[in-house]
Formats: C-alpha cells, sequence, structure tokens
C-alpha cells in the first residue's frame, strides 16, 4: 500500500511541554539542528520546524515556517536541507540553508515542462552538492540535479529511466540510497494504490549513471527482486555491508483490510542476495499470527540493533526495538509510543533516535542505550519526516 497518510489526505480532500520560539525571530545557535515536516491533523496545511539548542544547550522548537500544502517531506546535505512538495503541495523542491530556515534560496518544479503528468516527488538523495537524484512516484523516470543550480534551467542535469519496472510505465520509486558508489532504487510497483508485486530495488553507477545488472538467474530484469512488498524505507549498514528494506504489505485505507506481504529485508551487497529477517506473516488473523502487525517504519541505531513501527491501525501504532544477534524484539517503555501514532523515525550523528509522534504533536528523542526518553518538542502541527543540517 502506498503510504495510509496519503489515502487519508486523498480522503481528506474528497470531502472536504517543550519551548516555543516566535517563527518570526529566528536563527539556529547550535551548529547543528533537526528540520521537522509538519502537517495538521486535517491535512489542511503543513509546514517545517527547526528543533536546535539554544545558548544554555536546552532543545527548542521554533514551528509553523513557511506554511504550505500537507503532502510534504524533507532531505538534507551538510549545511542546507530541502522541502520537497509533492502531488498535492506543488511538485517542486525548494532549498533552505540550516542557518536560514526561513528564506528559500531557489524553488524549482519537478514536472516535465508541457506535461500535465504530476511528477510527485518522493525523495531527493545525494552524491555531493553538485549532484543528487529525485524519485519522482508519479512517472518512470528519475532526475539526476545539480543542487547547486542558479537557475531552473540548470537544475536537472540527467534522467534515470525506471519504467521497465512496472508494466503501466510508473513503478513508483518511493525510497533510495548511495552507498559504495552505487544508488540503489526501491520501487513498489502499485496497481490502482495496491501492491500486487514484489517491490524491486535498481542498482546505478553513481559515476556513470548507468544501471548495474544484478545477474539474477531467470530474470529479464536487471535490479534485485525483494521478498516484501511495498517498500517504504532503505537504510544502508556499513559493518554488514547490507542495505535493510522496510516494507509494509498493503493496508487498505479502512483499516478492514490487510496483505501481511511486508516485512524487513536484508541485502548483502557483495553477493546481491536477499533474506527476510523480519516477517509480518500471511495469515489475515492480524493480533494472534502478527504480534507486531504491518511494519511502517525503520531506523538502525547500530549494525546490530534496528527500531521499526508495529501497525494495528491508524491510531495503534507501537515502537518496536530488534536485536539482531539474539532476535529479540521488545517495545518501548516510552508510554506515548505504545498504540499511538508514528509517523517518522530518524538517527542523529549521535546515535539518538528521533521518534515523530503525531498523535501529541511531539517530536521524541530517545536514547538507544537506556531506551529512555532524553527530550520531547512540541512542533504544533504533527510532525513527520526529521532530517538533520550541520
Amino acid at each position: 500500500m502506498k503510504n495510509t497518510k496519503l489515502i487519508s489526505l486523498l480522503l481528506s480532500l474528497l470531502t472536504l511541554a517543550s519551548c516555543t520560539q516566535d517563527s518570526t525571530n529566528f536563527s539556529i545557535i547550535a551548529d547543528k539542528a533537526a528540520i521537522v515536516a509538519t502537517i495538521a491533523a486535517d491535512y489542511s496545511s503543513g509546514a517545517h520546524a527547526v528543533i536546535s539548542k539554544d545558548a544554555n544547550g536546552v532543545r527548542i522548537a521554533t514551528n509553523d515556517l513557511l506554511p504550505t500544502g500537507s503532502d510534504i517531506t524533507l532531505a538534507a546535505n551538510g549545511t542546507d536541507f530541502y522541502r520537497i512538495e509533492r502531488a498535492f503541495a506543488g511538485n517542486n523542491i525548494t532549498k533552505f540553508s540550516g542557518s536560514d530556515a526561513q528564506t528559500p534560496i531557489w524553488q524549482y518544479s519537478t514536472n516535465d515542462a508541457g506535461s500535465a503528468v504530476l511528477s510527485n516527488p518522493y525523495d531527493m538523495i545525494f552524491v555531493s552538492e553538485t549532484k543528487a537524484y529525485v524519485l519522482r512516484y508519479g512517472t518512470g523516470v528519475a532526475w539526476i540535479v545539480n543542487p547547486s543550480a542558479a537557475t531552473e534551467a540548470e537544475f536537472k542535469i540527467g534522467e534515470l529511466d525506471l519504467s521497465a519496472y512496472d508494466a503501466d510505465g510508473v513503478p513508483d520509486m518511493s525510497t533510495a540510497v548511495v552507498a559504495n558508489g552505487r544508488l540503489y532504487i526501491a520501487m513498489q510497483r502499485m496497481e490502482f494504490w495496491t501492491p500486487t508485486q514484489n517491490s524491486y530495488v535498481a542498482i546505478f553507477d553513481i559515476n556513470t549513471d548507468q544501471e548495474i545488472d544484478a545477474n539474477i538467474g531467470g530474470d529479464t530484469l536487471k535490479g534485485i527482486p525483494l521478498l516484501t512488498r511495498n517498500a517504504g524505507k532503505i537504510i544502508f549498514e556499513p559493518v554488514s555491508n547490507s542495505i535493510f528494506v522496510q516494507s509494509s504489505g498493503y493496508i487498505h485505507w479502512s483499516g478492514n483490510t490487510y496483505e501481511f506481504t511486508g516485512g524487513i529485508e536484508k541485502i548483502d551487497l557483495a553477493t546481491l542476495t536477499t533474506t527476510v529477517v523480519l516477517d509480518d506473516g500471511d495469515d489475515l488473523d492480524l493480533v494472534a499470527a502478527h504480534p507486531y502487525g504491518s511494519i511502517t517504519q525503520l531506523a538502525m541505531v547500530s549494525n546490530d540493533v534496528i527500531y521499526f513501527v508495529g501497525y494495528f491501525g491508524a491510531f495503534d501504532q507501537t515502537l518496536f526495538k530488534l536485536n539482531l544477534l539474539s532476535n529479540e524484539i521488545t517495545p518501548t517503555g516510552v508510554v506515548s509510543l505504545v498504540n499511538g501514532q508514528i509517523s517518522g523515525l530518524s538517527v542523529d550523528s549521535q546515535g539518538l533516535l528521533w521518534v515523530s509522534d503525531s498523535a501529541n504533536a511531539t517530536v521524541r528523542v530517545i536514547d538507544p542505550a537506556t531506551g529512555d526518553e532524553v527530550d520531547a518538542l512540541y512542533t504544533n502541527l504533527n510532525p513527520e519526516k526529521v532530517v538533520f543540517v550541520k
């Protein structure tokens, strides 16, 4: 399934205790900050927030910066961040400096010139300050772009054609990561918002932008066929030289129909073989056969510890910890993250886990070493993706 938040957004379109600074007087005091994509509970609007430390080392949230549509996400590279406005928010990308989170450096469209097709940009993956890839969920072609382009005409510098991965020419590219000189793009391969096929991962050389053949026996496609469906997040883990992919299977928007075809899958980059390290099951008995429900989020805090979100319903989600060495799975001890609403997981450079608690419009910072909450920042609108700038 496509992200349930998007389903809720479609329906809404059809039916039409931390410190907070004044957003009109903002500057980042610390040398690093977290940027948060935030959306209204009724999907009527969106904005971004900045979480930074003041002169006393206390984290503060500056909320409701540059309101826009609710269909937004974020990417970051070095000192800059990029607000990605997807299908229902403009189909464009806006660049900001972390030192001035209210003033756009540029805003460029991700639609093809003269085309009525909504590109629906999903993510931006960086190679350098002058090269990145934009995943365009609504098309069969990803863009190669120059994030430092001074004009929109200079922004797009190339293309990656992924249309072969689905019969309709739109493979629903959803997530990607750069590792060891290669770009790995996961595709959901949807049909009418339903994952009827297993996901795939295409591989490209970041120097030549040529697709690399994984040489899977009997496969006419060059990529890696996954064992799961509806890929949502992909993470590179360097110690094991592996990629981990979270897939959520199918969750009908009504919440009454589940297809447990997801889980957490590991790709060994030396052999390009795949293994499911956490299977969400294959029965329809949600509670008895699926103690973690569907898997909807993923974060790695070390080479052998994974955090994921178990989804039992729109208002029933729990944060879990998976130890890959012992295969032990334990629920969080943070009460607000049990049977709540969790819309994102991120890990900062110090190894702290940032959890987007949409039930309480709060970003919670967790110390994975203890499992304890070390901070909680109110974001006014519901937090979604969190990224970090230097």
